[in-house]
């Protein structure tokens, strides 16, 4: 992170001053924003905005008290909301994070097995180390290392959790969704643990995400969305498939008994949020999303672009390997083109597999994806140019190497 902070690539602030979402404000430029993970551009909608003003007008900044001795009504009325949403059992949670440290040690007991996708988020490694079993970690997305893991674990062990994303947040790829449901069929004793905040939202009836849409049978599926991120509020909301299983994760998750909790507006910005996603706007709001995405994977195409994953998602990733390369584009498209973007290196990515990650979403005009995809074969031709050589910076698919711990972020 300090060399990042020394290239200025990383660990930066934006100018004061009001935020569209379309720009942020750096070093006295408006520059264009592909950093944001706001995909549907919901934080600027004047009801989310009203929520949170009359939420503080009405009960404060902060309502001090742990949800164990009492909590703010918002509570009840969001996570009904979450429910009818996602067809599940839902329970607030300060962040993703949180949940995952409350939920993992009471669904995991001494008699269960846990395997975690390498690529999984950092926040689920972490909340797997607070686990009293082993942990296996298998190369991402490999279905073929999952299956023997099962085979062997699965006679030994009541349960055999597999921990992953639904949306990965670095190189936008999905789970093999098709294949975990075949998996789920013939392995009694498998169960998922799937964080799917980068899909919550912009995917899915009424916004419930890849995996949760994609798993009619939920019986042995524990899901866990984001109301930061594209649902434009905090939080995270863990969906449980019955409301016993919720309400002993409630009574006996850690942080869910001592952390603190939501704050008054961010709970009125987050049952605004949810009322949206249960009416009928939200699906041009994601049709509308899918098509900035189809234009951009179209683009590049056109222009010699080579995303890591095409993926109708809203995550790219352009590989240029070396971490320095790195720099030198995400410093050359800020400086040069007037475009923000997000470096990622080892540990957020394996050696060797350093790139550029972008974002889109609905704050980004028709234009503006243009603009980044010319910018991007710009900056590629300047890096080939400047070494003399003809590598291809960005085309190679990722092939995960070693350490197998190197996970992403945000």
């Amino acid at each position: 992170m300090g060399e990042a902070e020394a290239a200025t690539t990383l660990l930066q602030s934006a100018d004061e001053g009001a935020f569209s979402g379309r720009y942020v404000a750096y070093e006295g430029r408006q520059i264009l924003n592909f950093v944001c993970c706001s995909y549907l551009g919901l934080e600027q909608r004047e009801d989310l905005k009203r929520a949170a003003i009359s939420a503080i007008e009405r009960l404060g900044v902060q309502f001090s008290c742990s949800r164990a001795v009492l909590q703010s009504s918002h509570y009840d009325e969001l996570e009904q909301a979450l429910g009818s949403m996602t067809g599940g059992h839902a329970i607030v949670s300060a962040t993703t994070t949180l949940a995952h440290i409350a939920a993992l040690p009471v669904l995991v007991d001494a008699r269960d097995a846990v395997i975690v996708d390498q690529q999984a988020h950092a926040s689920l490694h972490t909340a797997c180390a607070l686990l009293r079993v082993p942990i296996n970690v298998i190369r991402h997305n490999r279905m073929d290392q999952l299956e023997d893991q099962l085979k062997q674990l699965s006679g030994k062990h009541q349960r055999v959790w597999y921990v992953l994303d639904g949306l990965y947040s670095m190189l936008g790829d999905f789970a093999p969704i098709d294949e975990l449901r075949d998996l789920l069929a013939r392995y009694p004793a498998l169960h998922l643990y799937v964080d799917d905040a980068h899909a919550t939202s912009w995917t899915g009836t009424y916004g419930r995400g890849y995996a949760l849409e994609r798993l009619p049978d939920r019986s042995r599926v524990v899901g866990v969305l984001s109301l930061n991120k594209a649902f434009s509020a905090g939080g995270g909301a863990l969906i449980l498939p019955t409301e016993a299983l919720a309400q002993k994760i409630r009574r006996a998750g850690g942080p869910l008994v001592f952390g603190g909790p939501l704050q008054p507006p961010l709970l009125a910005a987050a049952v605004a949020s949810a009322k949206l996603h249960l009416s009928p706007e939200l699906p041009g709001l994601q049709q509308a999303l899918t098509d900035r995405i189809k234009l951009a994977i179209r683009l590049a195409s056109e222009q010699n672009v080579s995303f890591m994953d095409t993926s109708v998602s809203p995550i790219f990733f352009v590989r240029c390997r070396a971490t320095e390369k790195t720099f030198s584009m995400i410093k050359g498209l800020r400086d040069n083109h007037g475009i923000y973007t997000c470096p990622a290196f080892f540990p957020i990515v394996p050696r060797g597999h350093a790139g550029v990650r972008i974002t889109i979403s609905l704050h980004n005009t028709n234009e503006d994806i243009a603009t980044l995809i010319g910018a991007l074969a710009s900056e590629a031709r300047r890096l080939q140019h400047s070494e003399g050589s003809g590598e291809r910076p960005a085309h190679v698919k990722i092939q995960p190497p070693e350490p197998l711990r190197s996970r992403g972020m945000g």
